[in-house]
């Protein structure tokens, strides 16, 4: 009992009973409202009759004496008639001509109109008193002009009253008894029935931070079971994710352990020639090494800014990617010609417009044109960039002549620091991951195929049409 007086407004418990015991309050308010003015209508008609028969008894004790109207009703029977443990009782005869025979002077008159033998019942007030009056009039016995007399009995309120309230007293009591046994009932069966989720909340808060396994689903109500069901869904989905960047982390490690074991050997070779060539030598030796690791961290970090939910800040605009891939070719032209690489392109006639983000759509490019020229052979060489429109949508593609990615491997490549074995040119393994995270935050699909010219890769990325109105 103590637990169902300190619900709490916030809990589903309490809630559930709230929303149960308003209606039914309503509702017995309204009962009570109904009940009211039946028990008074009830009271009223028992009430009635015997004031009915009181007046008749009274009339029939009205009797012609030397042609008057006279009472003759002994001192017992008044004082019967008048004897009422709750209540006041006034009695009041009045003949034709206004004049009160016996009884209440100040009693109050019927409305006009009533008929003669039939009794009416009317509400009135004497000496602040509230009272319900039965009147009649009538002809005595012996009345041989057909003169009426006017008898009147009336009493105040109070046993009606006392009767109203206990009628409704004996309504009401038990249907408020029986709304609170069935709160009662209902607290005690959602409790019953919360209690899955109780157990669900005692494994959550019993576990480590590191275990992501799935929730058991057996014996939770089926209102819980998407709740479940969604929540095993996010621990899967983080679990992949965590499982994703501790293999990232264990693989870049890895990678830099490399690199930065070699810059460490080439510094301490470094210190120890004496001789300026080998000095020189060596400086060069670390210069490459570190350019090698500076471009193994930033794409790491281009990496990192492109998986999805990592940068807040993507904001896709309506651009014409002919245009923007125009502009980054020509920017890796002097560095094409350095290496003897033949670096082409080809567009289309018309602007091809795709919603993107401009950064993001360079470092896809670059990645592309830089994995071509780094596997590519300088002298002879050739990678063209096209822009061109399908069916599909709009089709960016990098395209070499060099020794192409087997079928087998295709798949393979986009994972993250994934190299081609028996490729001598060193990388990082991680160009097409990013091509692939910035293809995904633009809606694209990539696709590694065969050229037309039967060698060589062609790197493909689709992005869908622009929807909705655009200039």
């Amino acid at each position: 009992m103590l637990g169902f007086l300190r619900l709490r407004y916030n809990s589903l418990r309490s809630k559930l009973l709230l929303w149960l015991l308003l209606p039914l309050l309503s509702l017995w308010l309204a009962g009570a409202v109904v009940a009211y003015f039946m028990a008074i209508s009830f009271t009223n008609v028992a009430y009635d009759r015997a004031l009915f028969d009181s007046t008749r008894s009274l009339a029939e004790q009205i009797v012609i004496a030397e042609g008057r109207a006279t009472v003759e009703l002994p001192r017992s029977a008044m004082q019967i008639l008048l004897s009422d443990e709750y209540d006041k009782v006034f009695y009041q005869v009045t003949g034709r001509s206004g004049r009160v025979l016996s009884g209440e002077p100040e009693l109050p008159r019927p409305p006009a109109g009533i008929r003669v033998g039939v009794p009416i019942l009317h509400d009135g007030e004497l000496h602040g008193m509230r009272l319900r009056i039965a009147s009649l009039y009538m002809i005595p016995v012996g009345e041989l002009q057909g003169r009426t007399v006017l008898v009147q009995v009336a009493e105040t309120l109070n046993k009606r009253n006392i009767l109203a309230r206990e009628i409704l007293t004996g309504m009401l009591a038990p249907q408020l008894a029986l709304i609170l046994v069935a709160a009662l009932i209902v607290w005690y069966g959602v409790g019953r029935g919360l209690l899955p989720l109780q157990q669900v909340r005692r494994e959550i808060a019993s576990r480590s931070h590191r275990d992501l396994s799935p929730l058991p689903e057996s014996n939770v109500p089926d209102e819980a079971q998407t709740l479940i069901h969604a929540i095993n869904e996010l621990m899967s989905s983080l679990g992949q994710a965590l499982g994703a960047q501790q293999r990232f982390i264990a693989d870049a490690a890895h990678q830099l352990r490399t690199p930065l074991a070699g810059l460490k050997a080439q510094t301490d070779l470094a210190l120890r020639q004496t001789d300026p060539e080998q000095q020189r030598h060596a400086l060069e030796q670390l210069s490459i090494s570190t350019g090698r690791t500076v471009r193994l961290i930033n794409q790491m970090l281009d990496l990192a800014r492109v998986e999805p939910g990592a940068d807040k800040t993507l904001t896709l605009k309506i651009l014409d990617l002919d245009a923007l891939a125009r502009e980054i070719v020509m920017e890796w032209v002097p560095h094409t010609l350095r290496k003897e690489v033949d670096l082409g392109f080809e567009g289309g006639p018309d602007k091809l417009l795709i919603q993107g983000d401009a950064l993001r759509l360079k470092m896809l490019l670059d990645n592309l044109i830089d994995n071509c020229l780094r596997y590519c052979p300088p002298g002879g060489s050739r990678v063209t960039v096209k822009v061109t429109g399908s069916a599909e949508g709009v089709v960016l593609a990098v395209e070499d002549n060099g020794p192409g990615i087997p079928v087998a491997e295709r798949d393979k490549v986009f994972q993250r620091f994934y190299r081609v074995l028996g490729n001598e040119e060193e990388g990082s393994g991680l160009g097409l991951a990013i091509v692939q995270e910035v293809a995904h935050l633009h809606g694209a699909r990539v696709e590694i195929v065969t050229p037309e010219a039967g060698s060589g890769t062609e790197v493909r990325v689709t992005f869908p049409f622009i929807t909705g109105p655009h200039s």
